[in-house]
């Protein structure tokens, strides 16, 4: 072979080692720049789920101060009526031996039953139905039998 033809086939080995380490080279740049892509698709999805759980932190807390006021309304409403009915019942002990009530304890208690299937079916966060403060007792005070 001539100093050419030697010349021309170092020429071609060298443009045909050159061209299969560029095409590796450039097979691992796009390796890497999709890796990087499906990285950063990756973080922005974590940075969702973390907005998206703050978020729900967040919407629980005020459910539970809600639910705990619902709790607090329920539980006054609770103690007014029992103590209405009780204060009721105190001044008419004797004629109940005969199983009478007087009628405001029974409309009352008909009040109390009708608000609590109301709260029943409404559910605890619903409003909560008015217990209408009694004759007796808007006129004795609170506190007072």
């Amino acid at each position: 072979m001539s100093n050419t033809a030697t010349a021309l086939v170092g020429g071609l080995l060298l443009a045909a080692a050159a061209g299969i380490g560029g095409y590796g080279y450039g097979l691992d740049q796009g390796k890497a720049l999709e890796k990087g892509r499906q990285d950063s698709k990756a973080l922005e999805t974590i940075t969702e789920q973390i907005a998206a759980h703050a978020d729900l932190v967040k919407r629980s807390g005020a459910a539970n101060k809600g639910m705990r006021t619902a709790l607090a309304q329920l539980d006054k409403a609770n103690t007014q009526t029992t103590t209405e009915i009780a204060d009721a019942l105190t001044t008419t002990a004797p004629e109940r031996a005969d199983c009478v009530f007087p009628p405001d304890v029974v409309r009352g208690l008909q009040g109390a039953r009708d608000r609590a299937a109301e709260a029943a079916a409404s559910g605890i966060r619903g409003a909560l139905p008015g217990a209408p403060a009694s004759p007796a007792r808007a006129a004795s005070g609170p506190g007072s039998p």
